[in-house]
């Protein structure tokens, strides 16, 4: 299984070297593969054409370039022979007990169908609380393993970890055509009712409110909240406006 490491830091960072310091990674001696993609460094053509053309609502630089740092590592994925790739955010919080090896020899005693992603981490968060499915007859490490119906592929949120097949990591090169968020699942069965995305809590994550400022903790959430929304009038609320249809004249021809 290979593992990959969705940073945009720099390889003397605090951020990325405190991460890289968990137990997990076995003092440096686990192999892993980098990849980050800055969005606020694309040109102002590639971002237009990937964030902004045709959209009502365009992808941050930050969203854009989480997306592609995903894209870029599921594409060195497939260059290699394995049959699954770890991919892990640089604010993933691995457990002390959980192992790499713990982690791969889990994964060969189950029989996982074709054409997944399982993520091992985001279930716990408010967003996918209300996400519903089906428990698997099989758990991963001791843990219940939660396969989820369709209607609820919107509520699964969260790339801080996650693993594929070859075949899924094929899926959503195509799937994000056009580009997505990294996170936006919610039509990946429509696009391949083949597909199968199951959930389970082995890693954590830090608790990220809307809004976040601290880029230590969300970059993109930091990114999102630099512009307020535009004020929006009160004027033509439900309210307001059946009462104006009723005092005042529209003009008749």
């Amino acid at each position: 299984m290979k593992v990959f490491v969705i940073s945009i830091e720099e390889e003397n960072s605090l951020r990325l070297n405190t991460f890289l310091c968990q137990s997990f990674f076995q003092n440096g001696n686990l192999e892993y593969t980098k990849v980050g993609v800055k969005g606020g460094e694309l040109s102002a053509k590639e971002y237009f054409e990937l964030a902004v053309k045709g959209r009502d609502k365009p992808l941050t630089p930050g969203e854009l370039g989480c997306t592609l740092s995903h894209l870029a590592a599921l594409k060195r994925f497939l260059e290699t022979s394995d049959e699954f790739a770890l991919i892990l955010e640089d604010d993933a919080i691995l457990k002390n007990d959980l192992s790499y090896q713990m982690l791969s020899d889990g994964l060969s005693k189950i029989d996982l169908p074709k054409n997944l992603l399982l993520s091992i981490s985001g279930i716990q968060m408010k967003e996918c609380r209300k996400v519903r499915g089906k428990f698997c007859e099989f758990s991963l490490l001791n843990k219940k393993v939660l396969k989820v119906v369709p209607d609820f592929y919107h509520r699964v949120n969260y790339t801080v970890s996650y693993i594929v097949d070859r075949k899924m990591a094929k899926t959503l090169l195509e799937y994000h055509k056009p580009v997505r968020r990294a996170d936006d699942w919610s039509y990946l069965y429509d696009f391949d009712t083949s597909s199968n995305i199951l959930m389970t809590y082995l890693v954590d994550h830090p608790v990220i409110d809307k809004g976040e400022r601290d880029q230590g903790l969300s970059i993109i959430e930091s990114e999102r909240n630099t512009t307020a929304d535009l004020l929006k009038s009160k004027y033509g609320t439900n309210l307001r406006k059946s009462i104006a249809k009723i005092k005042f004249k529209k003009f008749t021809i």
